[in-house]
């Protein structure tokens, strides 16, 4: 439907609102081959938007509508939405029309309603802050709609998928950020049906272009800033980056320190982690965790930091000392040190950790350092022979790992005694915050244990991750590449399952796409409307519960003493920061 057609759609009449609710409940009832496309008697977009509705079983009578406080999010867009809506305030006093403002992901963040009777209107539908108006979660609608289709779209009465929203008309078009062409939101203006304007999608399209020009007004002085701050640095020899939260500016020997997958993860790290003033610091650049001097930008009330990358030391000027294995035993520094000590000594190693976090593949190459090259893998859990059979291949001087030690039936510490004192290697695998006191007596007992971070501890990591899984893919999988907002829901997920559930998803997204760009819409559901990533303050909380595990040696009691919160309150604790 062109934009002029969709300017001039007249109200609706009682019977032509009828007709529409029937040809809707008709192709909810019947299913997408009930009617050929176009055959729906009612605008294009309109039955478009009913068929992916219908693909994504929505329902069409909803009464549970996603919800979450918008609080402070998408400052930007806010900031520059405010000063319009407060200039039209007077304009829509008396009129019984909302403004309506949402994000990219059709979650409603400003709301202005200046009638009580349109204000009840939009309460009783649940359009206020907050709500979740995607098409995925209501249907139909001029949020959700617009944001997909990406141009304006009037959406009258029963034309909404869901009953919910049937007794308003609305009005809306995309938000786009001027300088990129980015989707950053949509705005609408919604009516009771009574009170519907013949105008309304030419007003919104209007408002809608101003908060766009506030957008580049707003990016100009910004940007502005930031490019003094970048011609100040560019002046020094080397490579230099000025980061802020939506931008990398790089001289030519800096571009190969960044990329749209690494700038997300370098601005949390940079948030999360730099100092208030200058010093010296490892970052997550392209290759890696890299030293750098790192500065504080303060322009105009907005952070923004100045990255200057390091030369690396030549290999003279390292240290002196053992050479390393080959192939790290881990790609975390600190934790391959303590692996490599253990490999070194022939201990018993026991590797710890979370589900997800990569135990039984750290164990194997452990023992591949060692010179077992095919280890027996034992399941207590699900072998009730398990330890016959390890028995049998120590026997032998074959390597064996014990999975999953925490689990019943722990294994006792004679028998992993006995496998060790064939002087065959054995490692363990043990998740020691799920094990009881039984299972950590055993497992301190005959081993030397090493535990593996989350992922959600080192995020820098995840592109290079990301880019090792597509590289082993096949083609053309492997070709895949995805955008710069996937690479930052990716990058402010906490991953609960860890390396597991990271892998396992870029895979997904990898067969999906088949060498396309992933985009925020390709996500699975929780990943495409997680919450952003969490501030400092919610950072040093996690750290201190996670830091305490550690101390307690896996003992959630003792943690929690020495956290000074209850026993209940740190299971939440740990379900809500992911360290379960």
């Amino acid at each position: 439907m062109r934009r002029d057609e969709v300017r001039n759609l007249p109200a609706l009449s009682s019977a032509e609102r009828e007709l529409i609710r029937s040809r809707r409940e008709a192709l909810v009832g019947g299913g997408l081959l009930s009617a050929p496309p176009g055959a729906a008697g009612v605008p294009q977009h309109i039955e478009k938007s009913w068929r992916r509705c219908i693909g994504d079983k929505v329902p069409a009578a909803a009464t549970d509508i996603g919800y979450r406080d918008p609080g402070d999010a998408l400052p930007a867009l806010r900031r520059a939405a405010g000063p319009v809506f407060e200039r039209l305030r007077d304009s829509f006093a008396e009129v019984p029309v909302a403004m309506v403002l949402a994000d990219a992901e059709g979650r409603i963040v400003m709301r202005h309603v200046p009638i009580r009777r349109q204000r009840d209107v939009m309460d009783r539908a649940s359009a206020a802050e907050g709500f979740d108006f995607s098409e995925r979660s209501i249907g139909t609608n001029g949020i959700g709609t617009v944001l997909i289709e990406r141009k304006p779209v009037l959406v009258r009465g029963p034309e909404h998928y869901s009953t919910l929203l049937e007794q308003l008309t609305c009005a809306g078009t995309p938000i786009v950020e001027p300088y990129t062409g980015r989707l950053v939101g949509s705005f609408s203006l919604a009516s009771s049906l009574r009170d519907v304007h013949p105008l309304m999608t030419v007003m919104a399209g209007d408002i809608g272009r101003q908060i766009e020009d506030r957008i580049l007004d707003e990016a100009g002085d910004r940007h502005r800033g930031l490019v003094r701050a970048y011609l100040a640095l560019d002046r020094v020899s080397g490579p230099a980056l000025v980061v802020d939260d939506d931008t990398v500016l790089a001289n030519r020997p800096g571009l190969a320190h960044t990329g749209p997958e690494l700038h997300a993860v370098l601005w949390q790290y940079l948030s999360e982690h730099a100092t208030t003033g200058p010093g010296r610091m490892r970052v997550p650049l392209a290759d890696g965790l890299h030293d750098a001097l790192v500065e504080p930008i303060d322009e105009g009330g907005r952070r923004a930091f100045s990255v200057r990358p390091l030369p690396h030391r030549a290999p003279s000027e390292r240290r002196s000392g053992p050479r390393p294995p080959h192939a790290p035993l881990h790609d975390d520094p600190a934790v391959h040190r303590e692996l490599e000590v253990a490999v070194r000594h022939g201990e018993t190693l026991a590797v710890t950790g979370a589900a997800g976090t990569g135990k039984l593949r750290t164990a194997l190459r452990a023992l591949r350092e060692r010179g077992a090259g095919d280890p027996l893998v034992a399941e207590p859990q699900l072998d009730p022979g398990w330890f016959d059979a390890a028995r049998s291949a120590t026997s032998t001087g074959r390597a064996v790992i014990v999975r999953r030690v925490h689990a019943d039936p722990v294994p006792s510490a004679a028998q992993l005694q006995a496998l060790i004192d064939t002087g065959a290697p054995v490692a363990l695998t043990a998740d020691l915050d799920a094990a009881d006191d039984d299972a950590l007596a055993v497992v301190r007992r005959v081993a030397t244990t090493v535990r593996l971070p989350s992922l959600d501890q080192r995020r820098e990591r995840i592109p290079a991750l990301v880019r090792a899984t597509l590289a082993a893919l096949p083609e053309p999988e492997s070709a895949t590449t995805l955008s710069a907002a996937v690479w930052e829901r990716l990058a402010g997920w906490r991953w609960p399952g860890n390396l597991a559930e990271l892998d396992m998803t870029v895979r997904l997204l990898a067969r999906r796409a088949r060498g396309r760009i992933v985009e925020v819409d390709d996500l699975p559901d929780e990943l495409r409307t997680a919450r952003p990533t969490s501030g400092l303050m919610e950072s040093a909380e996690r750290d201190a519960v996670a830091e305490a595990l550690r101390a307690a040696e896996g003992n959630r009691s003792r943690a929690a003493a020495a956290l000074g919160i209850g026993r209940n309150t740190l299971y939440r604790k740990m379900r809500e920061f992911g360290l379960t």
